[in-house]
């Protein structure tokens, strides 16, 4: 049996029902990697994410699919993201889902119900809507960005993530107690959940759309607050007329703290693009060094050049 046969949904609700040995992230209907290594063939060594997503598939964080790949490349949508916070961060809970349990867009077996749910409470990702959750649009790098820096409360004022001497060869991988905490919740995205959830999904947001009023919501922040910067964006990024409004604070914190990670221009944020896998294991990676559950990149490390240092 390969990958490549037609399978109806009801043979897949099957399979993935049936099973056991195979790990899953809690309460959702998502089959995992069992024992993912951290090699794919699709990272090769000189993928300019490699030491990210290395580190963070090691500590089982962000892994791949049922067929061994990774798909760095692959735009990552909000019910994706919050299934990897899940997995990064621990956080506690500051707000409640208005008026039910679950979201009106979330079904009530749907894969990340619980993901979804914790990354709103703990106050990581807002909605669009007070009951929808828009799971399956794209997240773009600027709303990325606002979710680390608002759950985890960052500001701008905060010791920038600093990186080891230049003569360490080897980054160590997340903590130990990141790997104990998260282990048996192996985090993947499997062929066959991408394709019964679209039955679902909202339309996408494509990339370049004037997507601010959405997003700021989605954020839990205001589109017309005005919100000044900490720092003059426009020194550090050649497009930032192009971050949105509500999210210029956020960035400049990200900023100022080491957390934003550009490919293949440091200078260049693109923040309304949807952010890839790639992109996301860097951000993720880069929030747990600022949260020394990890440690930074070396400054001779390939990918040490597209972090965006202050």
């Amino acid at each position: 049996m390969t990958l490549e046969q037609d399978w109806s949904l009801p043979q897949v609700v099957a399979l993935i029902g049936s099973v056991g040995a195979i790990a899953l992230i809690p309460g959702a209907a998502l089959v995992a990697v069992e024992a993912q290594t951290t090699t794919y063939p699709d990272v090769t060594p000189d993928y300019w994410a490699q030491p990210f997503i290395q580190r963070l598939s090691e500590a089982n964080i962000l892994t791949g699919y049922p067929d061994g790949t990774f798909r760095p490349e692959q735009a990552m949508d909000r019910d994706e993201y919050a299934a990897v916070i899940r997995q990064a961060f621990e956080a506690e809970r500051v707000r409640s889902i208005p008026q039910a349990s679950v979201f009106d867009d979330v079904p009530e077996n749907y894969w990340a119900n619980d993901a979804i749910s914790e990354a709103y409470e703990t106050g990581f990702m807002g909605t669009p809507d007070p009951n929808e959750f828009e799971p399956k649009t794209e997240i773009s790098r600027a709303d990325a960005i606002v979710a680390l820096v608002e759950g985890l409360g960052i500001e701008a004022s905060a010791t920038p993530v600093a990186a080891v001497p230049a003569a360490a060869e080897t980054v160590q991988p997340v903590q130990a107690r990141q790997q104990q905490r998260k282990a048996p919740n192996q985090i993947a995205f499997p062929l066959a959940s991408t394709a019964i959830m679209q039955l679902f999904a909202p339309p996408a947001q494509a990339a370049g759309t004037d997507a601010a009023p959405v997003a700021a919501q989605a954020n839990g922040t205001n589109p017309d607050a005005g919100a000044t910067a900490a720092i003059d964006l426009s020194e550090y990024y050649t497009d930032a007329e192009q971050i949105p409004e509500y999210a210029r604070d956020e960035i400049a914190a990200a900023t100022q703290t080491g957390l934003i990670v550009n490919y293949p221009d440091p200078n260049v944020l693109n923040p309304n693009q949807p952010i890839s896998r790639g992109g996301v294991a860097a951000l993720v990676y880069q929030a747990l060094v600022y949260q020394q559950e990890s440690e930074p990149l070396s400054s001779t490390s390939g990918a040490y050049e597209y972090i965006a240092n202050p």
